[in-house]
């Protein structure tokens, strides 16, 4: 399909979750908007959200959330304005603990919420179309492999390098060095890691509350270990600074606390009061609650104790042989699970040449960028849908201001 004699108010490259928030409320204000997509579908990422149930946002929101290159203080508290926006095409939420879904659980729910909006506001969608180039004359031109495009303004919306199976691309760094503007260092986040530590072999299968830390970075909750590494809600909150020493030939490794709850003080009385209780009890029944049972096993060993040992036999250094093993167990790194298995990418396009009032170039007049391609990404949470919300809410605001 080829539209080359209409030239759009503003062409919107990427029909994710930013570019879909973009195109509705411009398309309410009565410009005339389209999306160039490189799916079949739009906003295919969504379903791969919050394990496919699609948590949009979190009532804990703020900078200290995210992470960049660039200061991040005007990043505020707009999570309910998201509701609000999610709510009005028809998404019903819930909220667990601060962590907002739609009700239905369903991912899906959100991506064809969106979609029914655009096409009730008659927006023009090209699908199926990569986009090759943008180019600038006395508008732009959106160069895809199959139509020209015409537009007063441009808006990239086109995401990272993350799940090139559903669409990745690198064009919006090509293009925002292309216009003058710079790209930081790149690397997968929210993503598991890979490693070889042998002990892993032991816990293959469990999940375990604790702390991770990595360097200087740490978070709390549920980890998840396999055989050929560890993941899960902790992991993946750090996992960025992991990815980006990757880069850097400077991997560390990962240090768990698996009673985090308690201080290296509390844990010895903790043990000497349970051992104490029945001297004839082995030291596995003695440690029973404390974490989980294949964790136990294996920071006993790690403590060169036997299973069966009454806890009677034990002195001091064997005491503190635990302690130090629950709270400081070390888990030697190869790197990430990649680009492909990752959430969201680390880096972008720098700040320092967005006008982030308004998201477009500094460089270019009519030159956009909003979500993932820019350097700002989130933690686990719903932080990067909200992102994406923010930076297109921004952008809209200052184009219907200046239209």
């Amino acid at each position: 399909m080829s539209d080359n004699e209409k030239t759009y108010d503003l062409c919107i490259v990427g029909a994710g979750f930013s570019g879909l928030v973009l195109a509705i409320k411009l398309a309410r204000a009565g410009l005339n908007v389209c999306l160039a997509e490189l799916n079949r579908v739009v906003g295919r990422r969504i379903l791969s959200t919050g394990n496919g149930r699609c948590n949009f946002t979190n009532s804990r929101m703020g900078s200290e959330y995210y992470y960049s290159d660039y200061p991040l203080d005007f990043i505020g508290d707009n999570h309910e304005e998201l509701e609000d926006f999610l709510r009005d095409i028809g998404v019903i939420n819930r909220a667990l603990d601060g962590y907002y879904y739609p009700i239905t659980n369903q991912a899906k729910t959100v991506r064809e919420a969106l979609e029914n909006e655009v096409n009730a506001l008659g927006i023009d969608v090209f699908l199926d179309n990569r986009v090759k180039d943008i180019l600038k004359g006395d508008v732009f031109t959106v160069v895809t492999h199959r139509m020209e495009i015409k537009a007063k303004r441009v808006c990239v919306a086109s995401g990272g390098l993350s799940a090139a199976t559903l669409g990745s691309s690198k064009f919006g760094y090509k293009m925002a060095t292309k216009y003058g503007m710079t790209v930081t260092r790149l690397a997968p986040a929210l993503v598991g890691t890979v490693s070889s530590d042998i002990n892993l072999k032991e816990l293959s299968g469990v999940r375990a509350l604790g702390k991770v830390t990595y360097k200087f970075h740490s978070c709390q909750g549920e980890i998840q270990f396999n055989k050929d590494g560890v993941s899960g809600y902790p992991v993946m909150c750090i996992s960025r600074f992991i990815g980006l020493d990757e880069l850097n030939k400077s991997l560390g490794s990962l240090e768990i606390d698996f009673v985090d709850f308690l201080n290296e003080e509390e844990l010895k009385n903790e043990l000497k009061k349970r051992f104490a209780h029945n001297e004839d009890a082995t030291i596995l029944s003695s440690l029973n609650g404390i974490a989980n049972e294949k964790v136990i096993e294996l920071i006993v060993s790690l403590s060169r104790i036997y299973g069966d040992t009454r806890v009677s036999k034990l002195d001091e250094e064997d005491i503190d042989n635990l302690v130090y093993n629950f709270k400081h167990f070390i888990v030697s790194l190869k790197g990430t699970k990649g680009f492909d298995n990752s959430q969201v990418t680390a880096g972008g396009v720098d700040l320092a040449g967005i006008d982030l009032d308004t998201m477009e170039s500094k460089s270019t007049k009519g030159l956009y960028f909003i979500g993932e391609v820019l350097d700002v990404d989130g933690i686990c949470g719903g932080y990067n849908l909200t992102w994406a919300y923010t930076s297109a809410a921004k952008a809209a605001n200052a184009i219907i201001r200046e239209v």
